[in-house]
């Protein structure tokens, strides 16, 4: 029996910011339902029809987060409400009036690991990035039915643009995109991965799109060996990214990233570490094998950029051609039937998920930063 007309609510940490999941968000707000999307984190935004920041900081308490949360959810009542990554589940599911709860998971299961028992009984349906999330759900919350689990393939909208051929004895270009951070991209581990190069002897450039906290000091610390773009313009990244001959990733934890679609969709050879769990993991060693290299070792890394580019041109364009191929089904078209498919499904199933009081805690006193480093755990009490 359905639930009634489909409304979304999107809660979020960012919804106008830089990467992956907010590129989403992008993707999500064309689908022709009501929708409102709440962010946590969002600095400087731009006021807009659906959208609604808290404008949480470190320094926000936990009392005054839930304050704010159940204001926004009070006009929201009845919706569908998708925690992206979780990120608040167990701090105010008890606020969302929901007629039905899920969870959208951005990363791998190990990064999600912690938090997956922590959603038992608090949801109806969970998607995720990367097919390795199932038999995390599987073995975590078997009440997820696979009806009421979804794996998205994220979609990218390449133009078509036209590839150089790079001249004997020219320089190879190698690139990373996305947000210039340690967290999830350690891109602390590029001046490693340099320094490796020059060991090997590799005529390279290196050039940056994106812009994070770690990137002024990588500025200062790298000098003239690396090109940083910052954000640019879509079209702009685009004929950047096609310059390139290979994109990096230094990941521990992400399950998608798209980044590493857009590349692929340009033909661009993408290395990507073999932390498991990952898309990455799925695609790159169909690919080449070379291009999976073992995690955090920037020496293997480097050999393997180096025994890659010296394969046969005819070598290098099959591997350009498969890594179009993998990326061929992330079409914007299928990714927004597929979204309305399965809201819509799950709006038809009944509800599992149920709303437990939350017991005030000491800590709901204390700022979110102090929370977070002394005493972490009570971000997951529901």
């Amino acid at each position: 029996m359905s639930a009634g007309p489909l409304r979304v609510v999107h809660v979020s940490p960012r919804v106008q910011a830089r990467g992956g999941i907010e590129t989403l968000h992008d993707y999500h707000q064309r689908l022709p339902l009501p929708q409102t999307f709440v962010a946590f984190f969002d600095r400087r935004p731009t006021p807009r029809s659906g959208y609604i920041n808290l404008d949480f900081n470190w320094r926000t308490p936990l009392w005054l987060m839930r304050r704010r949360f159940a204001r926004a959810l009070a006009t929201q009542a009845g919706s569908l409400v998708v925690y992206h990554n979780g990120w608040g589940l167990p701090l105010w599911h008890d606020l969302d009036a929901a007629s039905r709860r899920a969870v959208f998971l951005h990363a791998n299961p190990a990064y999600h690991a912690g938090d997956l028992a922590v959603q038992a009984g608090l949801i109806d349906w969970a998607a995720g990035v990367t097919p390795a999330l199932r038999d995390a759900w599987n073995r975590v919350l078997p009440e997820l039915t696979p009806a009421r689990t979804v794996i998205v393939r994220a979609p990218v909208e390449a133009p078509p643009m036209p590839r150089g051929t790079r001249q004997p004895g020219e320089p190879i270009v190698l690139g990373c995109a996305g947000r210039i951070e340690r967290g999830q991209k350690r891109l602390d581990r590029l001046p490693a991965l340099l320094r490796a190069l020059e060991v090997a002897g590799l005529s390279f450039r290196f050039e940056a799109l994106g812009d994070g906290a770690l990137r002024v000091p990588l500025e200062r610390k790298l000098g003239r060996q690396v090109r940083f773009h910052g954000w640019v313009p879509k079209q702009e990244f685009w004929r950047v990214l096609a310059g390139w001959d290979a994109i990096v990733f230094f990941t521990d934890f992400e399950g998608g990233a798209i980044a590493l679609f857009e590349a692929m969709a340009l033909g661009v050879v993408p290395f990507w570490p073999a932390i498991g769990g990952s898309w990455g993991d799925v695609y790159v060693p169909q690919i080449d094998p070379r291009c999976y290299y073992p995690p955090r070792d920037m020496a293997a890394l480097a050999e393997a950029i180096q025994k890659v580019f010296q394969s046969p041109p005819g070598r290098l364009d099959a591997m350009r051609a498969q890594a179009r191929a993998l990326v061929a089904d992330h079409s914007s078209g299928a990714y927004e039937a597929a979204c309305l498919a399965w809201l819509r499904t799950l709006m038809e199933l009944p509800r599992i998920s149920s709303a437990r009081r939350r017991r005030p805690r000491l800590t709901d006193l204390l700022p979110l930063g102090l929370v977070t480093r002394l005493a972490p755990g009570a971000l997951r009490l529901s």
